[in-house]
């Protein structure tokens, strides 16, 4: 009875690991068609199941050593056939993580395609963008150039002017100073002929004088 309820037991788990091994198998052959946290969820989900494996593998060869004769033979290759299984889904899953469907290739090659065809074209509108604010400052420069050109011209204009207008005031200054010269001349003139009108008219009234003090006598 005991071998019987051993041979079961071990029956049960075989069972049990051949449904968990095809959901491995399933679940691997979904990984590579997948991206990011859903990727990672299906790992781990397949990991949790190759531990639970391992450990059915290890409760069908405990219950080998309940068995006799025949029956222990075939379920001891049984349990070399399932850890060779076992080791074959451990390989395929670390396969998996690193492999991408073809689709998924060309999703990924039109995606990064298609950034680098936006990065290009935000690269084109940034130069043309700088070109035209170079054109622009160009233009800015030239029109200042230009404008600056006119203050020069301006301020030359100003500067004849102003030594033109210097020169008429050394000349206004000049002819001041020889009108004051000959108006100072003509005050003395004045002067000299007051003083000589003076003169004359004392002599004039000295020899009335003597003339009138002759006939009184």
């Amino acid at each position: 009875v005991s071998t019987q309820s051993t041979g079961a037991g071990a029956s049960n788990f075989e069972r049990e690991y051949s449904e968990i091994s095809a959901d491995i198998t399933a679940k691997i052959g979904r990984i590579p068609h997948l991206f990011g946290k859903e990727k990672n969820d299906l790992i781990g989900d397949v990991e949790v199941l190759l531990e639970e494996a391992r450990d059915l593998i290890d409760q069908i060869e405990v219950e080998s050593h309940g068995a006799g004769g025949e029956q222990r033979r075939q379920i001891a290759s049984n349990v070399a056939n399932y850890r060779r299984d076992y080791e074959t889904h451990v390989k395929n899953l670390r396969k998996a993580r690193l492999t991408y469907s073809e689709d998924h290739e060309q999703q990924r090659s039109d995606l990064l395609g298609n950034e680098h065809k936006n990065t290009m074209v935000n690269n084109s509108e940034r130069l043309e963008r700088s070109s035209r604010r170079l054109e622009d400052g160009y233009r800015m420069a030239l029109e200042t150039e230009e404008i600056g050109q006119n203050v020069l011209n301006n301020l030359a204009q100003d500067r004849e002017k102003i030594n033109s207008a210097r020169n008429r005031l050394n000349n206004v200054d000049s002819s001041l100073t020889q009108s004051s010269r000959l108006l100072n001349n003509m005050y003395r003139r004045v002067i000299q002929n007051k003083v000589l009108m003076f003169v004359i008219g004392a002599i004039i009234v000295f020899i009335i004088i003597l003339a009138l003090y002759g006939m009184l006598k």
